[in-house]
């Protein structure tokens, strides 16, 4: 009996002490590690202090080494740098909050959400970046169906029109650069003409650019230039004689002048000089008189004044008018040019147009007339259409 009771103190015993050595490990090791943390506050506090003293102890600034004195300045450096960080910063955050509020997204008549927040998008990007991208395509037919007996008479007609416009431009406070480019392209059947199935309606391919630098407010020096020409061939009814052909005629405009703008989307630039060419390719099959060209002549160069006046007007986001008004004389022969587009949104891939385009040269004389006479040219249409921001 005596035996089993010290077999049980001996096993008891064993088993006690690796706890007890592994609490001595553990207490030992907590003890090395708050004796290492308070050795580093310690040291950390000598260094703040030492800094502090170098900082501040201005009566001991003469006995500082060499290297103290570099620390010194370099510490200094850092602190103004600091100082001059937090300042830009919040300059710019309250320069970017007092920009916020003016972002706003167009008036509409149909609520929108998707293009509302396409405008919003629009806004906040040219906050960022000073240049601005657009680019509108549109197809719009035309299509009237009749019959040989129809009681009125008549003929069945079809006719479309394909636009590309795109705009890139770069505006800054004192300097501005607009570059527009444009190709019309449009066609109709007419049972008159037994020649061709399809006649050229509109065919346009322009390029303009214009320079803005501001001399005060709303007042700019403008440098501009503009290209402008066909690229298919235009026949007369019933006839295989040209009227047009590709890059005949080729106009080519340049500008000097001041660009006043009173108002968003107004722009009256005054050129009081003006540099204008013609230039006819196929001076074989295209009659060069019917641009205002001497017979046979290739060539015209021409120096003048012009005026160029554009405004874009968008009352809700759904409407959208373009017009431009352009002028230009050599002081013996008038250019006058208008042209107004108004663009009908339907939705975010249908719109209508409506465009009226009248036009007076003075040095185009058609053959039975005694003088220039005014020409005029007006399109209604319906169609696709989408722009890309």
């Amino acid at each position: 009996m005596l035996k089993d009771r010290f077999v049980v103190i001996l096993l008891f015993c064993c088993a006690a002490i690796p706890l007890t050595a592994q609490q001595l490990y553990t207490d030992t090791f907590r003890l090395d590690e708050q004796k290492a943390t308070v050795e580093m506050d310690a040291l950390l506090l000598d260094l703040v202090n030492e800094q502090s003293e170098a900082l501040h102890a201005a009566d001991t600034i003469d006995t500082l080494t060499l290297a103290e004195r570099m620390r010194l300045d370099s510490i200094e450096r850092e602190l103004r740098e600091i100082d001059s960080l937090r300042n830009a910063n919040e300059g710019l955050v309250m320069q970017t909050i007092a920009q916020v509020p003016t972002i706003e997204v167009e008036k509409s008549w149909v609520k929108d959400e998707v293009e509302d927040r396409n405008d919003l998008l629009q806004a906040i990007r040219e906050m960022r970046s000073p240049w601005r991208r657009e680019a509108t395509i549109m197809a719009q037919i035309t299509q009237n169906y009749v019959t040989d007996n129809w009681y009125q008479g008549g003929s069945s007609s079809f006719a479309g029109l394909g636009i590309a416009k795109g705009q890139v431009s770069y505006i800054r406070e004192r300097f501005t650069w607009e570059n527009t480019g444009e190709w019309r392209i449009g066609g109709s059947t007419v049972s008159a003409d037994s020649l061709h199935k399809v006649n050229t309606t509109d065919d346009l391919f322009r390029i303009y650019s214009k320079a803005n630098l501001r001399i005060i407010s709303k007042l700019f020096t403008s440098l501009s230039a503009e290209l402008e020409t066909r690229l298919l061939p235009t026949y007369k009814s019933n006839s295989m004689e040209l009227k047009s052909a590709p890059f005949s005629p080729f106009r080519f405009n340049a500008a000097f002048g001041i660009d006043y703008k009173p108002v968003k989307g107004l722009s009256i630039s005054v050129s009081p000089v003006s540099y204008k060419v013609i230039h006819i390719m196929d001076t074989v099959r295209v009659n060069p008189t019917d641009f205002g060209l001497d017979e046979h002549q290739r060539t015209q160069h021409n120096i003048g004044s012009s005026m160029r006046v554009e405004y874009v007007w968008k009352p809700v986001r759904e409407v959208n008018i373009e017009s431009k008004f352009y002028l230009y004389t050599n002081y013996q022969n008038v250019e006058v040019d208008l042209e107004v587009n108004c663009d009908f949104i339907i939705n975010r891939f249908l719109s209508a147009r409506l465009m009226l385009h009248p036009r007076y040269d003075s040095t185009v004389i058609k053959e039975g007339d005694t003088k220039a006479k005014m020409q005029f040219r007006e399109l209604l249409s319906i169609g696709f259409s989408h722009r890309f921001r």
